[in-house]
């Protein structure tokens, strides 16, 4: 269900995200793949990749609801570690590092995110290295 709603999320209209409600249960998912991306484990027997995941994580994001479990299940921490990973250019993104368009993703998301109290008790001591 988590593979499919990102599909999803790409497939739907800008303007039509803010509609796109996706039960807890999967943005959990979602939120468990990016962890998943973020160490270079496997997960149902696949290798998730940041760029796989961070475009649908923003877009979703969209959504007041899907804000608020994503806020629960701990994804601003999470998207703060991809801020603080070195950008990689190439066609495939190298282990330990964001893809080009991660940055921009993980920004709207946070900023998506930034209202809701879960996010910022979340924030709250964490360190941006320079």
């Amino acid at each position: 269900m988590a593979e499919s709603a990102m599909i999803l999320s790409r497939l739907t209209r800008s303007e039509e995200l803010g509609g796109l409600r996706v039960e807890g249960e999967v943005l959990c998912t979602i939120v468990h793949c990016l962890r998943c991306a973020i160490d270079g484990e496997l997960w149902a027997s696949f290798s998730w990749r940041l760029g796989e995941v961070l475009e649908p994580i923003c877009r979703l994001s969209e959504n007041e609801h899907n804000c608020q479990v994503f806020a629960a299940e701990g994804a601003c921490k999470l998207l703060i570690s991809v801020l603080q990973m070195p950008e990689c250019g190439e066609a495939i993104t190298l282990a330990g590092h964001t893809p080009s368009s991660g940055g921009p993703h993980c920004i709207q998301a946070l900023a998506n995110m930034a209202e809701h109290p879960a996010c910022r008790a979340g924030l709250m001591g964490v360190r941006v290295a320079a």
